[in-house]
């Protein structure tokens, strides 16, 4: 009995809703403790940093608490660190400046100058600060959305159905940034929030997706001067978009626009293909049971199937 008890208290659903509670205490102690750093605004480099270490904590406990299992069980090895972020770094520069040029040849990007400085700083110095404030952006969303909901969801739900589920969330999620329009959350949530997902199933590190989101927002808007989900960054150029929002993505930025999704698309697509090739896709025990149950019985076939068992994910 007290088994099935534990079991039921282990499913992932239930998990996540355990850790959705817990980050809401957490948060709700910082305010009693510390009002100041819990008020702070999430776009300024302290409240992303405090967004950061709470997912942190948040996904520790869950992990660890909640479901018994390691760190490196949920692709977030220590060894993998440096080499998987690197990767996913240079996918996500690649992607963006892949993106900014063909807008250039197309005429819907140019380079105005070099960006004024803010007073009394120097352009290493302000490239430094908005890199560790997007490193911070990017472990935040990637190890809340696709650490903590993706992650349990597939294990619920099975990896299909949790890419379709994270990526509308990430998508809806982003509906409140400035110059937000229906056009730029389904492009957020196909081209980032399937691409980011599908990175994590095909490589089973978080690493990886951490990577390829710092990379996405730091050559987007301070490398190449654009905007980031309708946000405005310190840059280090001045840049123009003049053509149509369909394609540039008008105020919230390139990646709303139809380059930016075509792009980021194909490359999702291309990441999951190498996920069903490295059979890194979870089927939950239901799934398969009612696959079994409502399969037509092939001629001859008169043998009971065999019992169903789930396959979790693959370790590291």
């Amino acid at each position: 009995m007290l088994s099935l008890l534990r079991r039921l208290l282990q499913s992932p659903l239930l998990v996540l809703i355990w850790t959705g509670l817990l980050a809401l205490g957490i948060d709700r102690l910082l305010r009693r403790l510390a009002p100041s750093i819990a008020t702070l605004p999430n776009i300024s480099l302290g409240g992303a940093l405090r967004n950061a270490a709470v997912t942190i904590v948040v996904l520790v406990i869950s992990v660890r608490v909640f479901q018994g299992r390691r760190l490196r069980d949920v692709g977030l090895d220590p060894a993998r660190a440096v080499p998987d972020m690197g990767r996913g770094f240079l996918v996500g520069a690649a992607l963006l400046t892949t993106v900014v040029g063909l807008l250039a040849l197309m005429g819907s990007y140019r380079i105005v100058g070099l960006a004024a400085l803010p007073e009394g700083g120097g352009r290493a110095a302000q490239l430094g600060w908005m890199a560790l404030f997007l490193l911070a952006v990017a472990l935040f969303e990637e190890l809340s959305i696709r650490g903590i909901v993706f992650r349990l969801l597939e294990q619920a739900l099975g990896t299909w159905l949790a890419i379709a589920a994270s990526a509308v969330l990430f998508g809806y999620g982003h509906r409140g940034n400035p110059g937000a329009t229906w056009q730029s959350s389904i492009a957020i949530a196909v081209e980032a929030g399937v691409l980011f997902a599908a990175v994590y199933v095909a490589t089973r590190s978080l690493w990886m997706p951490v990577g390829l989101h710092w990379a996405w927002n730091l050559f987007e808007g301070p490398v190449w001067g654009t905007r980031v989900s309708g946000t405005e960054m310190p840059a280090l150029l001045g840049a123009d978009l003049p053509g149509p929002a369909l394609l540039t993505g008008g105020s919230f930025g390139p990646e709303a626009g139809l380059v930016a999704l075509v792009l980021g698309a194909a490359l999702g697509g291309a990441f999951l293909v190498v996920a069903v090739r490295r059979g890194q896709i979870v089927t939950p025990a239901w799934m398969r049971w009612m696959g079994e149950r409502f399969r037509t019985p092939e001629p001859g076939d008169t043998q009971p199937s065999a019992p169903v068992r789930a396959v979790p994910p693959p370790t590291v």
